[in-house]
């Protein structure tokens, strides 16, 4: 039987809730909803207990796939800041960085886990993904999850003259960047392609942030109407198999 909203929150709140991994606490209370819809996501793509899976940044949902579905899961990151929270559960750490071709995984992966993970890389995402194949099973699934491009947040931003991403650049070594580059759905998928993977599924979808001050709350609520456009909802979530 899958696992339903309500056991998720159960476990949700005492696995996740209270630890810092690579956010601020308040963070993680916050971004309940979006684990559930990935993690939901996932278990319905009916994954055996016996695969191996890699969560490359952050680790939170490696704890919730080995914790809750039994799952043998790792954790990688480009830094250690997760390093001690995850060890805590059990889990192995290792240092991933998607942005250089040194230091790859000798691990092979049934399952890598890449959540809001790849906005922050400063290079095209084809190459990631290529670099990712490279530990990733013949027929093993990459899952993505990503702020869509066109989400209505980017619209107000440019209207108002802010600033919608940081400033594009290469990190220092070890170093976690800001929002380099925003994706809409079709090019996330002609970057699936162009690695050499095969979509299983692909929309966007509402992720269930609601911001980080009350002013950002708020305008959440006036502005949820507009998902009844796919293409102003705040996430992207793709699927696809290696070959």
């Amino acid at each position: 039987m899958p696992v339903t909203r309500a056991e998720f929150a159960k476990q949700y709140r005492n696995l996740i809730e209270g630890r810092s991994f690579v956010e601020h606490q308040d963070y993680y209370k916050r971004s309940i909803d979006r684990f559930w819809k990935a993690f939901d996501k996932l278990q319905m793509l009916d994954l055996p207990s016996h695969i191996t899976a890699i969560d490359i940044g952050g680790g939170i949902m490696a704890v919730l796939l080995s914790k809750i579905l039994g799952i043998k899961s790792y954790v990688g990151d480009v830094n250690e800041c997760a390093a001690a929270d995850v060890q805590d559960f059990g889990i192995d750490f290792r240092l991933v960085d998607l942005t250089s071709d040194e230091g790859a995984l000798d691990d092979m992966f049934d399952l890598v886990v890449l959540q809001e993970v790849i906005e922050h890389l400063p290079q095209p995402p084809y190459v990631v993904f290529q670099r990712i194949m490279r530990f990733l099973k013949p027929n093993g699934l990459l899952f993505v999850t990503t702020p869509n491009g066109s989400r209505v947040r980017n619209i107000l931003y440019m209207l108002a003259g802010k600033a919608v991403l940081d400033n594009f650049r290469y990190p220092a070594p070890g170093e976690s960047l800001g929002h380099q580059q925003e994706y809409v759905l079709p090019q996330l998928i002609w970057q699936l392609e162009k690695a050499g993977m095969v979509p299983i599924f692909a929309e966007q979808y509402d992720d269930g942030w609601k911001g980080a001050t009350q002013v950002a709350h708020i305008s959440h609520l006036l502005l949820k109407s507009a998902n009844v456009f796919p293409h102003l909802r705040s996430g992207l979530m793709i699927a696809a198999r290696r070959a």
